[in-house]
């Protein structure tokens, strides 16, 4: 297998820490049997000396019993560790060096996440029967090359995030004397290749190597010589951009390679017939070729996800493929694009001095290939904009087919694709307009997903003939709902809504987004639905009706962003819904809590941004019978009346997760509804006393204020005569 070079300047180093979480804990059963009898008096004394005598003799054999195996578990304290069965725990203690006092029968060390600096000869010399010992997070800069020569038996060693890199040339002496050695985790120790290649040469009982979180940037074969039982290899987040020819040829026992989070720039040659998964995935590859042969390839899982592939990877004739992860690159076909229907590229392979140019159609390879054991194929968020006919014909045995976030305009199955195990087909955030399905090959289809797409109709009994159908999602697309099932003759007057009556296998539906004024009342009867999204269909209108048909299955409702006032509300929710946990009525225009709520099994109640002022007692009583959590932000709550927020937060069993965000209006500003100040309470009671003494008192000054004008206009028509007279009685002069 070749790995394109590249003439790449590594990034700059950073160093990873992670806390191990590799840690594994026995606990043996421990059984104790207690059993009670009932005796005459004459002889209850003796029993119970019997009892007592029997009771100490077992608890003696429990302490001094060393050699069990593990049947009975004892917890030990040993001052900063603990002890169950023959597993010491000591993570986490700031201890500085490994101690030297706990009991010899320990099997499993865990001294991760200390400050212990150095291992030394004799630092594990008591502990001949340990098995697992796990070192990492520490500050380890040394372990002598005699460290474990008293540890024979030691299978699994972990000394990640450590600065092996310090003085590796005697870790490296140390790890030749285990000869049991099967693991070894050297992730995150800020290796290079040349100090990695160091210490793991010929570390031929090795079956599992971590070299992650490392400085690695090149390999070649003699860097992983002499590991013949490997089968299991992670080179994860290094820098690797360069892959010599022949690097994992040795590896002949190899089953598992991760390569994820590098700069490997692409792939060709592939001839690892042996690997089962192949873990590519965040690099930059941009061409995957596999060897052209006879050879089966044993390979199971190959992911090349968020890479830079142009083209779909040529993979091997013969393989055993159950999926294959191309997520977020930039593939498209490019046949459309072709003068005639030739698609050969020429790829160039510069080896040493010699050049070999390779011409391959890539057209005719993707046909193709055989896929028979594929199970899952994702090929979400790159750029295709069609499938080609015929790409998916040799997938016999695909379930799960993700499309999801791409360019395709159009998407066609034909009599020919052979499509009896697919389960999900995922299209959603395409261009999608029109769909040309042969459904009747759909038989165990049980999740689609057409959301945010640009559909205006789709065939009327699409989802009908899908016998196992579970899921619709037609999110963001503007199709209508049919009223009830197709009879004889009527497809054409049902021509271009969806039928969602009757289906039988039907849980969950999806229509938001869909533009709908109103639902037929026979739009889902038949369909057991659980979960019914009608969220952003501005201005639909509610009949009692509505939900008829699903009053007795719905679980979950979405009526979100609506712009329902609390009077369609009503209307719409008259029906007896007996199983409804969850309702959201978020994003609308409800002034007040509709009394029919009261009636409803809640858990879950979404009441955020409307225009509620208060909440109704009487409703809320009904609701705290089954609610447990309730949503209540961005309303504009009166805080001269939060009789009802007490009550709420007086209620032990239900929890308000929006409860930091819930305000409410005074007249000059917003205030949590858990800090109200204590001048706007003293406003709220001197408005509420001024105001009833003002009522109160309104009738006597307005009869006062009469009286006053008449006394006053009586007055004035006596003496207005005179003070006119006074004034404009004198001549002018002119």
């Amino acid at each position: 297998m070749r790995f394109c070079d590249v003439a790449a300047e590594p990034r700059a180093a950073e160093l990873r820490l992670r806390v191990p979480v590799n840690e594994r804990t026995r606990s043996p059963d421990m059984s104790v049997c207690c059993g009670c009898c009932s005796v005459g008096l004459g002889i209850a004394v003796g029993m119970e000396l019997r009892v007592r005598s029997i009771y100490l003799i077992l608890t003696a054999l429990m302490i001094l019993d060393e050699g069990s195996n593990g049947e009975v578990s004892l917890v030990k304290s040993l001052g900063s560790c603990r002890m169950v069965g023959t597993v010491t725990f000591c993570q986490g203690a700031r201890l500085q060096r490994v101690p030297i006092d706990l009991p010899i029968k320990t099997e499993e060390l865990l001294l991760d996440g200390n400050d212990i600096k150095a291992i030394y000869n004799k630092s594990l010399s008591a502990y001949r029967r340990l098995h697992t010992l796990n070192l990492g997070g520490n500050q380890l800069e040394l372990i002598e090359a005699g460290a474990f020569t008293h540890n024979s038996n030691l299978q699994d060693l972990n000394l990640q995030n450590n600065r092996i890199d310090l003085n590796y040339l005697e870790t490296r002496l140390a790890l030749r004397t285990l000869p049991a050695l099967t693991r070894l985790d050297l992730s995150g120790n800020r290796l290079s290749e040349v100090i990695a290649s160091c210490v793991v040469q010929n570390l031929t009982t090795l079956e599992y190597l971590s070299l992650a979180r490392n400085f690695i940037m090149r390999l070649e074969p003699s860097t992983l010589d002499g590991l013949d039982q490997l089968r299991e290899l992670n080179l994860e987040k290094n820098y690797i951009f360069e892959i010599e020819s022949g690097t994992f040829e040795g590896l002949k026992s190899l089953t598992r390679l991760n390569l994820a989070h590098n700069h490997i720039p692409c792939v060709v040659d592939f001839s690892l017939h042996q690997v089962k998964t192949l873990n590519i995935s965040h690099n930059i590859v941009e061409l995957f070729l596999a060897r052209e042969n006879e050879i089966e390839f044993q390979l199971e899982t190959l992911d090349l996800s968020r890479n830079k592939l142009l083209f779909f990877p040529l993979l091997p004739r013969r393989n055993k493929l159950k999926q294959l992860l191309l997520a977020d690159n930039e593939m498209s076909f490019y046949s459309e694009l072709m003068n005639d229907s030739s698609a050969e590229v020429h790829f160039i392979q510069i080896v040493g001095n010699a050049t070999n140019i390779t011409s391959i159609n890539l057209w005719d390879e993707v046909v193709s290939v055989s896929l028979p054991e594929l199970q899952v194929l994702d090929m979400s968020r790159n750029l295709f904009r069609y499938l080609p006919p015929g790409f998916l014909r040799g997938i016999t045995s695909l379930s799960a087919l993700q499309l999801n976030q791409n360019c395709l305009r159009t998407f066609s199955l034909t009599e020919q694709d052979p499509f009896v195990f697919l389960q999900t087909i995922d299209l959603s955030q395409n261009q999608l307009s029109h769909l040309n399905l042969n459904v009747s090959r759909l038989e165990r289809l049980s999740q689609f997903n057409l959301s945010f797409n640009r559909f205006e109709s789709v065939p009327s009994d699409l989802f009908t003939k899908m016998p196992r159908l579970t899921m619709v999602d037609l999110s963001h697309n503007h199709v209508p709902v049919c009223d009830g099932p197709l009879g004889n003759g009527e497809r054409t007057s049902h021509t271009g809504c969806a039928v969602l009556a009757h289906i039988k296998s039907l849980r969950r539906l999806y229509l938001s987004d869909c533009a709908l004024v109103t639902l037929p009342a026979a739009a889902f009867v038949g369909s057991p639905l659980t979960h019914l999204d009608l969220s952003s269909n501005a201005g639909i209108r509610l009949e009692a009706s509505t939900f008829h048909a699903v009053a007795k299955t719905l679980q979950f409702l979405s009526l979100r962003n609506n712009g329902l006032d609390s009077n369609q509300l009503d209307t719409g929710l008259q029906v007896t819904f007996s199983n409804l946990k969850t309702l959201d009525l978020s994003e609308n225009s409800i002034t007040s809590l509709c009394p029919v709520l009261k009636n409803l099994p809640l858990k879950l109640l979404d009441l955020r941004k409307n225009k509620l002022s208060m909440l109704q007692q009487d409703v809320l009583q009904g609701l705290l019978q089954s609610l447990r959590a309730l949503f209540l932000s961005d309303n504009t709550y009166d805080c001269c009346q939060l009789d009802w927020w007490t009550s709420l937060i007086n209620t032990q069993s239900l929890i308000i997760p929006d409860r930091a965000e819930v305000t409410c209006n005074t007249s000059l500003r917003l205030e949590h509804m858990d800090r109200i100040s204590h001048s706007t309470k003293a406003n709220c009671k001197v408005d509420n006393t001024v105001l009833k003494y003002f009522l109160l008192l309104l009738p006597t000054i307005l009869c006062i204020v009469t009286v006053c004008a008449m006394v006053a206009l009586s007055l004035s028509s006596k003496l207005l005569p005179k003070y006119v007279k006074a004034k404009c009685g004198s001549r002018a002069e002119y």
